[in-house]
């Protein structure tokens, strides 16, 4: 009978250790989030560089306008993220979900890593994304997901990309869902249903830097 108990004592204790790791797993925060908050330079200067990543933004606009035959342009991480930080939620909440806040990105070799804080009703903490973006071809992008995480721990996707693709499906977009070296996959088809976009034909990621290019075609 005492060698039950001390069985089922240490049982307990086990399954209150992994219990707790699990708990401390997922309220940890991502090196790169950390980091990308801690290195937010005044607010003068935060916001210089979210007017850049602006006026960047509105240079490709104007050059598709002007059917410019091809433009190109590149954003730092300093720019997005200081865009993120400054006007995103300031002018642009109606475009972020609920319990959704302070994302911020951190651009590596072909990879994009994508961190924000998630609030629910029973969880608070840091959900993290690493994926590789780039064309399959003209006009079609490719979302190669590596991994997906609370905390330090990993979560499935399944529910949440079903319900992105059905949401951005229902705005016009052309998307779908599949395998590709293993890792899950969002294509988005650019050149369908969206006529007013430019044609993409470049895009590339670079320590701390993305850079896209594309055309303008006019229309005879």
């Amino acid at each position: 009978m005492k060698r039950f108990l001390l069985l089922l004592l240490l049982l307990l204790l086990l399954l209150g250790g992994v219990a707790g790791g699990l708990y401390w797993s997922a309220a940890q925060v991502p090196e790169f989030y950390q980091e990308a908050l801690q290195e937010q330079s005044q607010p003068e200067v935060r916001q210089e560089e979210a007017k850049e990543f602006v006026q960047r933004s509105m240079q490709v606009v104007n050059d598709v306008r002007n059917k410019e035959p091809v433009w190109s342009q590149e954003f730092s991480e300093e720019q997005v993220n200081a865009w993120l930080a400054e006007e995103l939620h300031q002018k642009y909440n109606e475009w972020v979900p609920d319990g959704i806040s302070d994302p911020r990105v951190k651009f590596e070799k072909d990879q994009v890593e994508l961190g924000f804080h998630l609030t629910l009703k029973k969880w608070s903490g840091i959900i993290s994304l690493k994926f590789k973006p780039w064309l399959l071809k003209e006009n079609q992008l490719v979302l190669e997901l590596d991994k997906a995480r609370a905390g330090l721990l990993p979560i499935p996707i399944d529910d949440a990309i079903t319900d992105l693709i059905q949401e951005a499906r229902s705005d016009g977009w052309f998307i779908e869902w599949g395998q590709m070296n293993g890792n899950d996959v969002l294509f988005v088809y650019l050149d369908r249903g969206k006529s007013e976009l430019p044609d993409l034909t470049a895009l590339g990621v670079e320590p701390g830097v993305f850079r896209i290019a594309g055309k303008t075609e006019v229309k005879k």
